[in-house]
């Protein structure tokens, strides 16, 4: 099976929380090799030292999880950018943060393997 054959996304109408009616959940489901993982967790973290903020020594797999989830959710919606786009200086910290991060909680996870997604980093 090809990598990216992607099943399709599942649907259901549930009950808004807030109590407003219905609305439709979607979950989408997404393969992704280690580097697109650790691409998707430096989107996530990227602003983090731009705002004078510390990276946390780890992240859990339920913090990963809610960061797809909200990524995921926002590209639904059709935020794609930031305000102020990373620095070199977040790509040379964060990045290989995020690599550490996804070969801790996935160490059997295969790395590059679709070169159509390979990452190009952020020029100087």
């Amino acid at each position: 099976m090809p990598i990216n054959t992607t099943p399709q996304p599942s649907t259901c109408v549930i009950t808004d929380p807030d109590g407003r009616g219905a609305v439709l959940r979607v979950a989408f489901v997404h393969h992704l090799d280690g580097e697109t993982l650790a691409e998707r967790l430096y989107d996530a973290y990227a602003m983090t030292t731009e705002n004078g903020e510390d990276l946390p020594d780890e992240i859990t797999l339920e913090d990963l999880l809610r960061h797809l989830g909200e990524q995921n959710a926002s590209c639904a919606e059709g935020w794609h950018t930031w305000a102020n786009e990373p620095t070199q200086q977040s790509w040379d910290t964060v990045r290989p943060w995020a690599e550490r991060q996804v070969r801790r909680l996935f160490p059997d996870l295969t790395w590059s393997v679709e070169p159509d997604r390979r990452v190009i980093p952020p020029t100087s």
